[in-house]
């Protein structure tokens, strides 16, 4: 049966709004029976972009931010921080989360379909790279990201038509400024788009052209070109002031605290680890006492669903005993009741991870 979706194709919008009109529609999809929707856009000006569970300080630098008169903004959905401007095509989907798979990871695989079909017809061979990554001869050319707000989910991603691998290094927070350069260099090496694979750079309508047709066709959809109704364009500004407030901004705990590594006395220590995993880069920053989480926070740029999860799955984790199997067995309890969904992340990751903070710290 041919599913009807409306196509919002917007081309060039407000920075800002290129961010929260995804958000916007996912929230009130229900309320309003908004149809599953596709938006194309792309930003009237360059920004960066942070994940959801990101802290910002330790995320990007602040400062050449500020210098560069470049403004920044904390994204809807997880991943990691980008740098983004007119270069780039964003693709939004914007549906009904029981009209397609439950996993996080099928969710990805069924709507990259397109993407990497469209890469295709422009002779670059793309394939989709679990979990969430399109690549070409190893190099990456689209990052994409997925949310769910109530029974609405979101997938965002993009076409790079050409990559700032200079000025992305010069965002990113490094602990050092001699590993900028290396930094600079790894995305060069590593990032692909279709100036770096093609002598002629197709023009953004021919690319979006192609896309809605392979879109159509590998998802047997019929699109209906449509405009935002006034409650989508209100809902869209309502976010776009949330954006701006503090509660927003520093979503995530500790916000701005130096990352820590020390002991305060016997059986008190602070502790930061992170490991990268397949489904992104954990982070964790904690307390403990006397053999037990005090607290801890969760950051870093994975994608998990429910979207604002980690705070009571923080607030759970509280008083654990430093006991693998107690440990463990209490986050499988928590993902299964709380139905967290973190591809590419298990529950047995985080428990290993939590326990080897613990034990560089006490040695």
């Amino acid at each position: 049966m041919v599913q009807e979706w409306r196509l919002l194709n917007l081309s060039e919008t407000p920075w800002m709004t290129s961010q929260s009109i995804y958000h916007a529609l996912a929230l009130i999809q229900e309320e309003l029976e908004i149809p599953n929707t596709l938006i194309i856009t792309w930003p009237n000006q360059p920004f960066v972009c942070i994940g959801l569970h990101q802290v910002i300080e330790n995320s990007v630098e602040i400062e050449y931010l500020k210098e560069s008169n470049l403004p920044y903004i904390r994204r809807a959905c997880g991943g990691g921080s980008v740098y983004l401007d007119q270069n780039q095509v964003f693709y939004q989907i914007i549906c009904r989360k029981e009209d397609y798979p439950q996993q996080l990871e099928d969710f990805y695989q069924l709507f990259l379909e397109p993407v990497v079909q469209t890469y295709r017809d422009f002779n670059i061979e793309a394939k989709y790279s679990p979990i969430n990554d399109i690549i070409a001869e190893g190099r990456k050319i689209s990052g994409n990201g997925a949310v769910t707000y109530g029974e609405s989910r979101v997938l965002v991603g993009n076409f790079i038509f050409d990559f700032p691998a200079s000025e992305m290094s010069r965002i990113l927070k490094v602990p050092e400024e001699k590993f900028r350069d290396k930094i600079a260099k790894s995305l060069e090496e590593r990032m692909g788009s279709f100036r770096f694979f093609l002598d002629k750079i197709p023009s953004k309508d021919e690319v979006i052209s192609r896309f809605i047709e392979n879109f159509q066709k590998s998802l047997n959809i019929n699109m209906n070109s449509g405009e935002l109704t006034t409650e989508e364009a209100q809902k869209v500004r309502e976010i776009e002031r949330s954006y701006q407030e503090k509660s927003w901004i520093y979503y995530v705990e500790k916000e701005g605290d130096e990352l820590f590594q020390q002991k305060i006395k016997s059986g008190t220590y602070f502790s930061y680890n992170e490991k990268k995993f397949p489904g992104g880069l954990m982070q964790l920053f904690i307390h403990f006492e006397d053999d037990c989480i005090e607290e801890i926070v969760i950051t870093g740029d994975f994608t998990i669903s429910p979207p604002f999860v980690l705070t009571q799955l923080q607030e759970e984790l509280s008083k654990q005993p430093v006991s693998k199997n107690k440990l463990n067995n209490r986050i499988e309890e928590l993902f299964t009741n709380l139905r967290i969904d973190l591809p590419g992340i298990e529950t047995e990751d985080i428990t290993d991870l939590i326990l080897d903070t613990y034990e560089k710290i006490r040695k």
